[in-house]
């Protein structure tokens, strides 16, 4: 008697810590699970807020660019998808192909081109997507730009940001801007240009020879309302797991000290006859 009280502090003390190991590895995991979810939630109202700017800007009248766009520097967010009209013509040798567009699985480019607006500025126009050719490195046939006075209606598109990779001359890796700034003729270099974004197109007129336009994007939330409460719930559930493993725990030790009686086996209707007929069996 006097050995087993001599073992019953340490006995409870482990006992405590592993129950406090148990406890502080859930707070971890729980934590984690916490801002897993967040980031999910997070994650979700950006696509939520993407989509509500194609519901409300995609089919709109379009505006004259001018009177919407008035910093050609800085992108108005909720500016994205708003279709525009401008009259202008397109700059002679002032077009680039960009790289890595697939469209419906296949790989392709799309054709930017520098567009001189009546009032002076020079905005950038997605003229459309094109296959990649034979030869995989460019497509078979590249439209020419029209040479006479065109009006455009497009929606507006902020800026591609830089990306860290090369590209052959007359392509550029992504919709910079900036980087297609630098290469317009030294004949348009004093004028202003629309860098923040770019333009779309829908429709010219007169019409001409130019690529297919890309579809509307599909407004699908994705998964990420149920992976944030997935998360949430791993967390519930490890918790719970603990607290039933720590219950099963001291119930087994109170029935050892006979201060606890165990559950009854609860038989199936019908079992016991089931039983009888499987010693008969042996």
């Amino acid at each position: 008697m006097s050995n087993s009280k001599s073992k019953s502090p340490s006995t409870d003390s482990a006992r405590l810590k592993r129950y406090l190991t148990w406890f502080a590895l859930v707070a971890i995991f729980s934590i984690a699970c916490w801002f897993l979810s967040q980031w999910q939630f997070a994650r979700r109202a950006q696509v939520v807020a993407s989509n509500n700017l194609v519901i409300n800007n995609y089919d709109q009248t379009p505006a004259a660019f001018a009177a919407l766009v008035k910093n050609l520097d800085a992108f108005e967010p909720e500016l994205e998808w708003r279709p525009v009209s401008l009259h202008g013509k397109y700059i002679a040798n002032a077009s680039w192909l960009i790289r890595n567009r697939p469209m419906d699985g296949n790989p392709g480019f799309l054709q930017l081109a520098a567009f001189r607006t009546d009032a002076g500025r020079i905005v950038f126009i997605d003229r459309g997507w094109l296959p990649t050719g034979d030869l995989h490195d460019r497509p078979d046939h590249i439209p020419a730009l029209p040479l006479g006075t065109e009006t455009l209606v497009g929606r507006l598109r902020a800026a591609e940001p830089k990306l860290d990779r090369g590209a052959p001359k007359g392509e550029l890796p992504s919709i910079d801007t900036r980087a297609a700034t630098s290469e317009l003729p030294t004949a348009v270099s004093d004028l202003k240009v629309y860098t923040a974004g770019y333009i779309r197109l829908t429709s010219e007129s007169p019409k001409f020879d130019r690529g297919t336009e890309l579809p509307k994007p599909e407004l699908d939330e994705g998964n990420h309302l149920s992976y944030a409460l997935q998360w949430l719930l791993f967390a519930l559930m490890a918790i719970a797991a603990v607290v039933w493993a720590i219950r099963q725990e001291r119930l087994a030790i109170e029935i050892a000290a006979g201060r606890a009686k165990p559950k009854p086996v609860r038989r199936k209707v019908g079992q016991a006859d089931d039983d009888a007929e499987d010693l008969l069996l042996l």
